[in-house]
């Protein structure tokens, strides 16, 4: 393939779905018999009160006082208990708020209570805030309404969410089947040691002393967590975020946010999120709009769902003895996490009843279309890779599709800027607009419903295939099904595939300590010496990588001194393995924070010495720091993955924080390396990839590595005249 053909192809992110079982905790042997969820037959008449500064709404399962002033959900009472602390609330408040009563439940027989507080915060945007209760629900939904009218000057958040913080008696949090797990106490948290950043702390007491609590080890992709949130093991309570689409959330299919964490206080709430938009890990999904634009969005309904164990149970004496003698790395009593698990597996079962009523019927008076309002589009995808290895599947395992608005310019900067594109905005680190995702079978098939009418561009992506396919142009209407019948999706090739490490997934899950177990544990670069103290050779054939290929690539440590001598494995345990500091001691990354460059080697044979040119491409899930990725080959330099200009296939690579913020998967990134193949030759090639040296968080977290050559044109793009017969 000439080499100009291939200028600005591959770029894309991928991640199964909301409701994949990779998003339901997995049930151990244990958990066979889980506790029972109790299920309330409160059917009381819902009611509510104007108490002058705020309203009461009150259903007999659970009652939220709200206040007038600023929106704040200041109690949530359930069976008896007011799971609020700082309460609930959005990131802005109206200003010069107003109140009243949307739905009056004396309407209605009791149904349905929802008050409204709306105001103007003066950036620009109009906000309404609204709070409804239903009938025997356990549970009260929010939402905000945004809106720019056209005589506003321009408006924006870089950052916007809805917040709940909890009493501290919530100390089990649940994000997915690996983030399942007991905390630590906030009183722990508030004698730790701060390392590095200020949200991570060496715990110096409790369970987990000898250990670095970080808020960001509870981020997740927002489209794969259909319920997540904290429960009590005191009382026996879980309350849950459940968002019944993602419509509303800004980057789509693709977007890593925080969603669980203690907050960064000494003497922490613990908190649940839902970011509708924000730039965490670059993904740059602020929400700008320009003056002269009439724009709004309804962001919600989210729903806080409450739920109780019918017949609880408590440890043993004997099991709380075990885990205090147990610190460090806690062996937690059972019935904890039986407990724990039935709450979360009782919310994502509701998850799923939220989502089968979606868009909400009782929803008026907002650009908010109903089911019969919204369209539906259907399609199949054919994979078509002529060039793919002999034998490769045309499944599409994992498929992801999507509609989302076209890419469109903004000259907002600061968020925008991040994403590494300039001033376009592309759906993954799309704010302002709506999108709609959905899971297809692997066959191609998908069905993409619920969607508000309008045109956007299809993109889709799927684990094995690198790239993604897109296609503008998709217009959808009220009530109608658009069947697209059979797409074809011819993936990017350069040329013959030689050798490829992985495959791509949108995520470093497949590489060594880059799964759900481990990659969201603080210190995989301090660690990486003792796993690897001579660095990697990876031998094409020969080598696996699952456990030869380490998921992040970061400066080689030198400095041991933060490893606690008497941890039992110290490069694998997931706890316990830090050597605590005494309250009060001062941030000792400085001392260890630095480390020498660091070369992996790829060993790999080939029959002859080919011509043409070669390409070298990389997929990352995630990169910090700023940095290229030197490549040699047979000990000639051919360039750095990275090393490029913006808008190229080698553009400069994008830090997204997810070596200094804990993730295996992020934004994700394609580079291409081109260069002569006269380097290569047969027999054994030695290529080697470089990280310099420099702070430990910086590097690259890999998705996927592929080698291949094109013997049909140079380098610089010009045809390879056949030979003379």
């Amino acid at each position: 393939m000439h080499l100009s053909l291939t200028r600005g192809f591959g770029r894309l992110l991928a991640f199964v779905s909301i409701f994949t079982a990779l998003a339901v905790p997995a049930l151990r042997a244990a958990d066979a018999a889980l506790p029972a969820v109790a299920k309330s037959t409160v059917n009381a008449p819902v009611t509510v009160t104007d108490n002058g500064a705020n309203w009461t709404l009150d259903n007999g399962i659970v009652k939220a006082t709200i206040t007038k002033r600023d929106g704040r959900m200041t109690a949530l009472v359930f069976h008896g208990v007011n799971t609020m602390h700082g309460g609930g609330y959005w990131e802005t408040s109206p200003a010069r708020a107003s109140s009243s009563i949307t739905i009056d439940p004396a309407s209605n027989g009791g149904d349905r209570a929802e008050v409204s507080i709306k105001g103007a915060p003066g950036n620009g945007i109009d906000i309404e805030l609204r709070y409804a209760l239903g009938r025997g629900e356990s549970g009260i939904y929010a939402y905000g309404i945004y809106t720019h009218p056209a005589a506003n000057g321009a408006g924006s958040y870089g950052e916007n969410r809805y917040i709940t913080k909890l009493n501290q008696d919530f100390n089990w949090i649940s994000v997915d089947k690996d983030r399942n797990m007991l905390e630590c106490t906030p009183q722990d948290w508030g004698t730790g040691v701060v390392i590095n950043q200020k949200e991570q702390r060496i715990l110096n007491q409790g369970y987990y002393i000898n250990s670095v609590e970080h808020k960001y080890s509870y981020n997740a992709v927002q489209y794969k967590i259909p319920a997540y949130g904290w429960s009590s093991t005191k009382d026996h309570i879980g309350v849950w975020f459940i968002n019944p689409t993602t419509e509303y959330l800004s980057g789509g299919a693709a977007k890593l946010e925080l969603v669980c964490h203690f907050d960064a206080d000494d003497n922490p709430d613990p908190i649940i999120l839902d970011y509708w938009c924000a730039g965490h890990y670059a993904g740059g999904a602020g929400c700008n709009v320009p003056a002269g634009e009439e724009w709004s969005k309804v962001v919600g309904p989210i729903f806080v769902y409450c739920n109780t164990l019918a017949d609880p149970k408590d440890p043993s004496q004997a099991d709380l003895d075990t885990l205090t003698a147990t610190a460090g790395n806690p062996t937690v009593p059972a019935i904890w996490h039986e407990n724990a698990t039935a709450l979360f597996q009782d919310a994502l079962a509701q998850a799923k009843k939220e989502k089968a009523l979606w868009p909400y019927e009782w929803v008026n008076g907002v650009d908010y279309p109903h089911k019969d309002q919204r369209g539906t589009v259907t399609g199949q995808l054919v994979l078509n890779d002529p060039l793919a290895p002999k034998g490769s599947s045309t499944k599409l395992p994992h498929l992801t599709v999507g509609l989302a608005h076209p890419d469109y310019i903004s000259n907002a900067g600061g968020f925008v800027a991040r994403s590494g594109n300039g001033n376009v905005i592309t759906w993954d680190h799309d704010g302002n607009y709506y999108q709609f995702w959905t899971d297809g079978a692997e066959d191609g098939n998908f069905t993409i419903a619920n969607v508000r009418p309008g045109t956007y561009t299809m993109h889709a992506f799927a684990d094995g295939v690198l790239g993604e396919f897109a296609q503008a142009n998709i217009t959808v209407e009220a009530g109608k099904t658009l069947d697209l019948k059979k797409i074809t999706w011819q993936p990017m090739r350069y040329g013959t595939q030689l050798w490829d490490i992985g495959y791509p997934d949108r995520t470093g899950g497949k590489f060594f300590k880059g799964d759900g177990d481990n990659y969201w544990l603080w210190g995989w670069c301090v660690r990486y010496p003792l796993l690897f103290p001579n660095d990697i050779t990876y031998t094409i054939g020969k080598s696996d990588y699952h456990k030869d290929w380490f998921f992040e690539q970061v400066p080689h440590a030198t400095n041991m001194s933060m490893i606690n001598p008497d941890a039992k494995d110290p490069a694998n345990q997931r706890f316990g393995w830090v050597k605590a500091l005494p309250t009060g001691s001062a941030n000792p990354w400085g001392s260890i924070s630095r480390g020498r460059a660091n070369t992996w080697t790829i060993k790999f044979n080939m029959d002859k010495s080919p011509q043409g040119y070669a390409a070298l491409r990389v997929a990352l899930a995630g990169a910090d720091g700023g940095r290229t990725l030197a490549v040699a080959v047979n000990g000639q330099s051919v360039g750095a993955i990275g090393g490029g200009v913006s808008g190229s296939v080698n553009a400069p690579i994008v830090a997204t924080n997810a070596l200094r913020y804990n993730t295996d998967t992020g934004v994700w990134q394609q580079h291409t390396l081109t260069f002569d193949a006269a380097v290569l030759k047969q027999g054994e090639n030695i290529m080697t990839l470089t990280v310099p040296a420099g702070d430990l968080d910086s590097g690259v977290v890999y998705d996927y590595l592929r080698l291949e050559l094109n013997e049909a044109y140079k380098v610089d793009g010009t045809p390879i005249a056949p030979p003379k017969s």
